[in-house]
């Protein structure tokens, strides 16, 4: 009597808690806190169509535009972490805003899932400037006044010309434009004579890179060199885009999403077009990426406060 008082009990408890269904299982919203169209909404959606086919699920794209892409990081930091909701940030939302201004989430705020794409920054001039090396550029700008194209202060231009100033003692004169393409058509026009920004800028407006502030010479610009491999100083800058979740988000949910992310940046046909799109596919997983992240938000404090534009 006793053992089928228990079985029955058994079999009450297992038709109340069902098993949990396989995450995910129903689509996914991804927020870009930025425009249709524009930098990290293209690099986005060249990673979405992949993983959709990975996950079996719809990741849903929603534009959050303003503020430097604060609002919808603000928005996505206060998501429920249960998988469903996910953010795709540029590192100047990620890193460089939060060291800015006063904003409702910090390097704590997120879970870092994977990152797709690192842009490395490269020192260029137009392709007609008399300027034809980095040790040129230094000289000129020890003997003269050299102008250099930047943005707003924080932006990857504006933070790349500090670090040459910095490394090299010089000072330049910074010209502050509206974005990259108006300051690669300004280099390009003679207009300014150099610019700290992405390497897939010089190469859609065909500027004259000198050095790439990078580890390794990259596949687009195998003729052009590392700043180390010139005698420089290991000065390191890029811009990535890297997928994550809401802090707190279950740890397996983070590592199937890291997994299938690995799966999808390693396909050819994603690679293929992120270089067509003269970006450079990178991966990193979730736990090099969180410390990556974190390692990379107190340098950015730490550079910030030294030159003046930490909040």
């Amino acid at each position: 009597m006793l053992k089928r008082l228990f079985g029955t009990a058994l079999a009450a408890t297992i038709i109340a808690f069902p098993a949990m269904a396989e995450y995910p299982e129903k689509d996914i919203e991804l927020i870009v806190p930025y425009g249709a169209g524009g930098g990290t909404d293209t690099a986005a959606r060249l990673i979405q169509p992949h993983l959709e086919a990975i996950l079996g699920q719809n990741l849903i794209i929603t534009n959050m535009p303003g503020a430097g892409g604060t609002v919808g990081a603000t928005n996505f930091a206060k998501s429920n972490a249960d998988g469903y909701t996910l953010a795709f940030l540029p590192a100047g939302t990620a890193v460089y805003q939060p060291n800015l201004r006063d904003v409702a989430y910090d390097e704590n705020s997120f879970a870092p899932i994977c990152m797709t794409i690192n842009d490395p920054v490269g020192v260029s001039v137009g392709p007609d400037s008399p300027i034809g090396s980095l040790d040129d550029l230094i000289a000129a700008a020890k003997a003269d006044t050299i102008s250099a194209g930047t943005a707003s202060p924080g932006s990857i231009p504006h933070v790349g010309a500090v670090l040459l100033e910095r490394a090299y003692g010089v000072k330049l004169k910074n010209v502050p434009l509206e974005n990259s393409a108006k300051i690669s058509t300004a280099v390009l026009g003679g207009h300014v004579d150099m610019t700290a920004d992405l390497v897939g800028n010089a190469i859609k407006f065909g500027l004259k890179p000198l050095a790439v502030l990078a580890d390794e010479r990259l596949d687009s610009l195998p003729d052009v060199p590392t700043i180390d491999e010139l005698g420089g100083p290991p000065i390191r800058l890029s811009i990535w885009f890297a997928l994550y979740a809401p802090a707190g988000t279950p740890q397996t949910i983070v590592d199937k999403l890291s997994e299938s992310c690995e799966a999808a940046t390693s396909q050819s046909a994603y690679q293929d077009s992120v270089m067509d799109a003269n970006r450079s596919p990178h991966f990193m997983g979730s736990a090099d990426l969180s410390d990556f992240f974190q390692q990379e938000f107190q340098r950015t404090a730490d550079l910030f406060m030294e030159i003046g534009l930490k909040k």
